[in-house]
């Protein structure tokens, strides 16, 4: 299982005339990290059907969908995917506890 992402309006900070990813963006991609590093998933190289199933987090409300382009970014991130405009099937949906990822190969 993996931690909540932060909310797609929290990925990003501007400053000094620069866009960069914010402290809660890099922290979850590092941690994230290193839970895909230990499962060591198989490599998809073209397109591919992402499913998730995640955790209401305790008084917030988050839309559904702010959470699935932190997902695709970090399963880039890590080589799991070759690209995330690859996807070519989403499901999603809200689960009792924590958060699980599944890719398939199409």
């Amino acid at each position: 299982m993996l931690p909540l992402p932060p909310s797609a309006n929290r990925l990003w900070r501007h400053g000094r005339g620069r866009i960069y990813k914010s402290d809660a963006y890099s922290g979850w991609l590092t941690q994230c990290g290193w839970h895909i590093a230990i499962a060591r998933p198989k490599k998809i190289t073209g397109p591919y059907a992402l499913t998730v199933r995640a955790a209401r987090p305790n008084g917030r409300s988050p839309d559904l969908d702010n959470i699935l382009k932190p997902i695709g970014d970090l399963l880039q991130r890590q080589g799991v995917i070759s690209n995330d405009n690859l996807c070519e099937e989403i499901s999603a949906k809200w689960a009792s506890e924590g958060m699980t990822v599944r890719i398939e190969e199409i």
